[in-house]
């Protein structure tokens, strides 16, 4: 699957903000309220300008499909990504994880890859195992039982 990454940038603010407030994904976000235009504008800036945060716009060519966001601490990236609701079910959201660990690995060199994902998100916990994700810790966060996955060192350089 083709797939281009681009960093993101201002302009894709209202995109973005359409994708975080879709039912699904802020059902499946650890903050579920919806947010407001003027907090997304902020925090979108406020990421940006951030050297610990890379965020990409990923598109086929159709367009935009979907984001991705690494956050780095401590020489780990904790990734995110969101599949836009009219792209869902097509395979994008393993295209892009796979994909995930080069855009990351050209931002910081070899950090490692971590994600959360809700216990009860069956489709999220069997595209991260998919691929190459594993099982490292369970806590709790937003009253439910998040599952902590790590890339495999091995798969980190694909």
């Amino acid at each position: 699957m083709a797939l281009s990454w681009r960093s993101a940038r201002m302009d894709d603010a209202v995109l973005l903000w359409r994708w975080a407030n879709d039912a699904e994904t802020r059902r499946r976000s650890f903050n579920p309220a919806p947010i407001p235009y003027a907090d997304h504008l902020a925090w979108l800036d406020a990421r940006l300008a951030s050297d610990a945060t890379r965020l990409w716009i990923v598109s086929d060519e159709l367009g935009p499909v979907g984001q991705v966001r690494a956050d780095l601490a401590d020489g780990v990236a904790e990734i995110s990504l969101a599949v836009a609701p009219e792209r869902r079910g097509q395979g994008l959201g393993s295209a892009m994880l796979r994909q995930a660990p080069g855009s990351v690995g050209a931002a910081w060199g070899d950090v490692r890859l971590r994600a959360r994902v809700f216990a009860d998100n069956a489709p999220s916990l069997r595209m991260f195992r998919r691929c190459g994700f594993r099982e490292v810790d369970t806590h709790e966060a937003a009253g439910a039982e998040v599952i902590v996955f790590e890339l495999a060192g091995d798969r980190r350089q694909r």
